[in-house]
């Protein structure tokens, strides 16, 4: 009999415990607005939409804001189960499952306003140095889109800010302009006063979502995660988060 109630109180105390949360790790940058580190927390859009849905799944999930390259390393190498911002290219789908995307932006020309460049096509920008951030997204979209255009020097520099700051000093020379998402661009050039600087034409627009490892999440798991994601621009808690940021939700 004391047996049987033991074997009873120990059965009851195991059902009581709730199963642990799944843990999910995610890498992402510094790519203000859409994320960034404040006091060494993941902050912005995609972090906010990644937490959301994590909550709604009953995750515990961890962001971590790393150097672009470091993170993309990480996640391809399945270290960690997520990074963002992700776009739909080769490469990247060939490493990462990758959800519905969650926000829309574009790619943009900037020069200095004593520069009168303006882009109309990618001929124009025969004989120039282009500034980008790369290897990136941004510098996959422009080499793709100059695959004809000869005599163009393309410089790649390792974060958006310092391609501002370069470009704002003159570094790239007289005919110089940079290519970067417009959203980082006016977020920037907003904080940082950059207002010697100015927009010289529109590339092309471009989404962002989130990637799941391939060596590290399995297909459930993913799908499970979008289910959340899908009831969040349900609901329209996703296009809060992102209007709030002064950004656009995706189709």
């Amino acid at each position: 009999m004391l047996l049987r109630h033991a074997l009873f109180f120990v059965t009851a105390l195991i059902t009581a415990v709730p199963a642990a949360a799944e843990t999910v790790h995610f890498v992402t940058e510094e790519f203000p607005p859409f994320s960034f580190s404040r006091g060494g927390i993941a902050s912005g859009a995609l972090p906010e939409i990644v937490n959301a849905t994590c909550g709604l799944l009953q995750w515990h999930c961890e962001i971590e804001v790393l150097p672009w390259r470091r993170a993309l390393q990480q996640a391809e190498d399945g270290e960690v189960d997520g990074i963002f911002t992700v776009i739909q290219s080769p490469a990247r789908r060939k490493a990462f499952l990758i959800t519905p995307m969650v926000v829309t932006s574009g790619y943009d020309f900037y020069t200095l306003r004593s520069n009168h460049f303006q882009f109309t096509q990618p001929d124009d920008l025969r004989g120039r140095q282009i500034g980008v951030y790369g290897p990136s997204g941004t510098s996959f979209v422009l080499q793709e889109s100059l695959k004809n255009t000869p005599d163009v020097d393309i410089k790649l520099v390792t974060n958006n800010h310092r391609l501002l700051l370069m470009l704002n000093a003159g570094r790239f020379g007289e005919k110089g302009v940079v290519l970067l998402n417009r959203d980082v661009a006016r977020h920037l050039i907003e904080h940082e006063y950059l207002y010697a600087l100015r927009n010289a034409g529109h590339l092309t627009s471009i989404s962002y979502g989130i990637g799941f490892s391939r060596k590290r999440v399995s297909p459930v798991k993913f799908q499970a995660f979008n289910r959340g994601l899908n009831t969040l621009r349900n609901n329209g808690q996703l296009a809060t988060i992102v209007q709030r940021y002064g950004l656009q939700p995706a189709n």
